[in-house]
């Protein structure tokens, strides 16, 4: 009888997913489901799934998830497993065949055990294949747990194991650290469930050292503490605080020797202090070898190995400052920047005069490269195509001069508007990328007043030449990419780096309804309000939306929130029903005020940072299509969408009218915001955008 659930991450695995599905088919008959959690993917992962699926007759489905980690991931499919035990498999690894019918069969003949445990093939490059075989296993569960711990016994493979439904009931793998979130999911079962082990290799695996690497040396410290944080946590299920203690002291170990190998001998210094607190682990051999291994490095001034490719200096170079971010672009950058003050340094350079003011806990500088002398001096440049900044020649040469005493390893540069600064800093990094916040061609021809046989081709002419001078581009969403590619001729990488959640700081629970006693409902629309499309937005809410709205709902409120209000919008606060809030030091108290946010958006590129806003503070949104542009959100589940303004005022209505409804509404917009466009999405895409994993296209 089926009864295993097969649950696979899987983030950009087209390549391997397939190999992966095929070794599962010999064992078809005691397969339940297979559950593809596909993380994120913008390449053919769930179409290469479900097409391999159908050849192979396997009963599969594809759970879309933007969670940002193979631990988040797995949650998932934990939280929707129907088999009577679980099995968790890589998407590059494979089974051996009748693998699963042996683990099923081993822990079906002990009732007591929560887990059984196959043999491993490790398969690295360039080196001989590796058996693993379990043993040591015996039925005091603590003892295990500790000698696991301990390294006393081989690592179960992700893979390699089948557990119960009912051992993994309630525990889960940590979802913050992307090393040892195994180790500390096996710990808690090892502590909870005997164990029923079998010497037949049951899995052959692909083991990454340059990847694996990479996770060790790409900010240590953080992720030292982190998995820290996670192993303390296992105390509370009954796990010995000796063996926690000597797991992290050889964490750190392992952390600083992979930095060691790289030469970064002050980063394995920091590790070793660590090592150095362990009475057992601080006074081992390998210890005083590693300390002296660095002694010599930091003594002969050795610098930091060629093959260590991630980027680590960070200059990102925008038109109006990025800090305090208040909407839009500045979110935005901001918001890449705090993502790339992960793996170094980072400075947020502007043409304009930025404030005196530094972000708090990070390592971002602030930097104006213009003061307001400047306004007065030539400019960039003979001639500027409309869309194109003026840049003041004083500017090149501070910027020039900052990147010079900085040495960035990568210099990002804030869209076509700022494209004359693209060929002089060519030379002056090693990876030159351009931020593209909308495909600022395809925004022109939707701009009412433009002349798009006039104007779209001069910015797309700037758009190829951009392409083939920087060595990547980053766009917001998959639409803006496809647009993209019909453009540019040059096979230069583009990756989707999406608007992230503004100010989010971790995870987030869903924010209480807000009351009725300032009206119902409060609508609010925030942005820059001296922006085109925002304006024309307000205008229709204001003159057209809120009074239909008014007529089923006379205490209907309509909130304009944000810095530059043009005069047009100005205008529109005298109208009965519309307050104006300017320049606001935080949406977040408008926010948890407002029942509604309505984006009646029609002019625009990019995706949508208000919207993402909303949504994560658990407001219901209710957009034009093109205000959703490129977010992939599913209408009439995430938020409502009408391509006229009566009928947006139609679906708030209707919506107020259907409490229950609405309270639906909300939840699913936050839990989508937070798992798709949260801190660690934009993470890892922002890493994958600096050339750390590799190159999409």
């Amino acid at each position: 009888m089926a009864a295993i659930t097969v649950v696979i991450p899987a983030r950009n695995a087209a390549a391997t997913l397939d190999a992966a599905l095929g070794s599962l088919a010999a064992d078809r008959p005691v397969i339940r489901e297979i559950l593809v959690i596909d993380d994120g993917s913008d390449d053919r992962t769930a179409e290469v799934a479900m097409e391999s699926a159908r050849r192979l007759g396997l009963p599969l489905d594809v759970v879309s998830v933007r969670q940002g980690s193979a631990g988040a991931a797995r949650n998932v499919g934990i939280e929707r497993a129907s088999g009577t035990s679980i099995f968790f498999l890589d998407a590059d690894d494979e089974v051996m065949p009748g693998s699963l019918s042996q683990l099923g069969s081993a822990l079906a003949g002990q009732p007591r055990a929560g887990l059984a445990v196959g043999a491993s093939i490790r398969r690295a490059k360039g080196r001989s294949d590796k058996l693993k075989t379990p043993h040591g296993y015996g039925p005091d569960r603590r003892q295990n747990t500790r000698r696991y711990l301990r390294n006393e016994l081989w690592p179960i493979a992700m893979g390699s194991a089948l557990m119960a439904n009912w051992a993994t009931a309630g525990i889960r793998f940590p979802e913050t650290i992307g090393l040892d979130e195994d180790t500390c999911y096996w710990a808690a079962l090892l502590a909870r469930a005997e164990v029923v082990a079998i010497e037949t290799p049951v899995l052959l695996y692909h083991h990454n050292e340059e990847r694996m690497a990479r996770r060790f040396i790409t900010a240590p410290r953080k992720t030292f503490l982190a998995i820290a944080r996670e192993l303390d946590s296992l105390e509370a299920a009954g796990v010995e605080r000796d063996a926690l203690q000597w797991r992290k002291a050889w964490i750190a170990q392992r952390i600083a020797r992979q930095l060691i190998k790289h030469r970064l001998f002050t980063d394995a210094a920091g590790m070793m202090r660590a090592v150095l607190a362990h009475k057992e682990l601080g006074q081992s051999w390998k210890a005083a070898q590693y300390l002296t291994r660095i002694w010599i490095g930091r003594l002969a001034g050795i610098r930091p190995a060629a093959s260590l490719a991630a980027p680590r200096r960070t200059l990102i170079v925008s038109f109006d400052p990025a800090y305090p971010p208040t909407s839009g672009a500045d979110l935005r950058t901001f918001g890449n920047a705090v993502a790339a003050a992960e793996v170094g340094p980072v400075r947020l350079a502007s043409i304009r005069p930025a404030g005196s003011t530094r972000p708090r806990g990070r390592d971002i500088r602030v930097v104006s490269l213009t003061t307001e002398a400047d306004k007065r001096s030539h400019s960039l440049g003979w001639r500027r195509v409309k869309g194109e900044n003026r840049i003041p020649r004083p500017a090149l040469a501070r910027l020039k001069a900052l990147a010079r005493e900085f040495r960035p390893d990568t210099i990002v540069v804030e869209s076509i508007p700022l494209f004359k600064l693209l060929q002089p800093l060519r030379p002056l990094t090693r990876q030159l990328i351009l931020d593209m916040h909308n495909v600022e061609s395809d925004l022109a021809a939707q701009t009412p007043g433009n002349a798009p046989s006039a104007v779209s081709p001069e910015i797309r002419q700037l758009e190829r030449r951009a392409a083939a001078i920087v060595d990547r581009i980053w766009v917001c969403s998959k639409l803006d990419r496809e647009r993209l590619k019909a453009i540019v001729e040059h096979a230069t990488p583009i990756d989707i780096v999406p608007n992230g959640i503004p100010r989010a700081k971790g995870t987030s629970e869903l924010p209480v309804s807000p009351g009725t006693s300032d009206g119902f409902p409060v609508i609010l629309f925030a942005g820059h309000l001296g922006y085109h499309p925002n304006i024309d937005a307000a205008e229709r809410l204001a003159g057209i939306i809120l009074p239909r709205i008014r007529r089923a709902l006379p205490a209907a409120r309509l909130i304009l929130a944000g810095r530059s209000p043009d005069p047009a919008v100005r205008i529109l606060a005298k109208l009965d029903g519309v307050v104006l809030i300017e320049n606001p030091d935080d949406v977040g108290p408008l926010l948890s005020a407002a029942h509604l946010c309505i984006v009646p958006l029609r002019i625009g590129g990019g995706t949508r940072i208000k919207i993402l806003e909303a949504m994560a503070s658990g407001v219901p949104v209710i957009a034009t299509p093109l205000a959703a542009e490129g977010l992939d959100l599913t209408g009439g589940q995430d938020l409502l969408l009408s391509d006229t303004d009566e009928g947006l005022a139609d679906l708030a209505v209707a919506l107020c009218s259907d409490p229950a409804r609405m309270a639906r509404l909300r939840a699913r917009a936050h839990d989508t915001a937070w798992s798709r466009f949260g801190p660690q999405a934009i993470r890892d895409a922002v890493r994958h955008g600096l050339g750390l994993y590799g190159t999409s296209r």
